[in-house]
């Protein structure tokens, strides 16, 4: 027995395995009572932990997310229904992906709380744990000083891709390369914004410059956008390469 829970939790940093335990106590109270049971939002990185300590444990679950373009998920226990919402936001003046996040954040919400966030002209979707639909009913109704109008929907419909695609000429793949390349900064100015802990990588915070990003890494850089890296177009004739960023709107 204390072999297996050796196993269980190594590898795993302090914050981790307080989410497996959180995860697996859920677990444990559907299993117990046949209450259903669900997590909070969860990023493509704590998923994957969550899913290797739930299969390791062989507990069945499901995992929620109600558009393949979400990234957000939730782990649910329990079968016949979804403690996800679809909204749909509508607004006359331009809103940006931070300006919505800024103020959920302002009313009361934290990260976990709130699931994918997609930006049109004049419409936003956001994914909303069901608990806290009446909350984000009453609260959310303005958007830097322009009233918004709020409703429930079945799914996502996007008139176009949630993101920008951009050709980027890099010399190295090194994090604090393509940080400075995004930034606009020199590269002692992106070594610094690692070192402040502003940039995160695959949903991790990354503070060494020399890290090696590859195709399909997510990153966000702060003050400046949330990126993915896309494929490598061409080479140019000195050696360097065209590459492809994401940039999400």
């Amino acid at each position: 027995m204390k072999k297996e829970k050796t196993k269980l939790w190594s590898g795993y940093t302090k914050e981790e395995k307080i989410l497996v335990a959180n995860i697996l106590d859920k677990a444990r109270i559907f299993e117990r009572t046949g209450v259903i049971q669900y997590s909070n939002f969860l990023d493509p990185y704590q998923s994957m932990i969550v899913k290797r300590a739930l299969e390791e444990k062989n507990i069945d679950y499901q995992m929620i997310r109600l558009d393949e373009r979400c990234e957000q998920t939730v782990f649910l226990f329990g079968t016949n229904f979804s403690p996800v919402t679809i909204y749909r936001g509508t607004f006359e003046e331009s809103l940006c992906h931070s300006d919505i996040l800024g103020t959920l954040f302002s009313i009361g919400f934290n990260r976990e709380l709130i699931g994918d966030i997609f930006v049109e002209e004049n419409c936003f979707y956001l994914t909303n744990l069901e608990r806290m639909n009446s909350f984000l009913e009453e609260h959310l109704y303005k958007i830097k000083h322009q009233i918004i109008s709020l409703e429930r929907v079945e799914s996502i419909f996007l008139e176009k891709e949630p993101y920008q695609k951009i050709p980027l000429i890099i010399s190295s793949y090194r994090m604090d390369h393509i940080v400075s390349l995004l930034s606009k900064k020199s590269r002692a100015q992106s070594l610094e914004m690692l070192k402040r802990k502003e940039v995160v990588l695959n949903y991790q915070e990354v503070t060494n410059g020399a890290v090696q990003i590859k195709e399909g890494d997510v990153f966000s850089i702060r003050h400046v956008g949330k990126f993915r890296l896309g494929p490598t177009l061409k080479s140019t004739r000195k050696q360097k390469r065209v590459v492809e960023i994401w940039k999400y709107l």
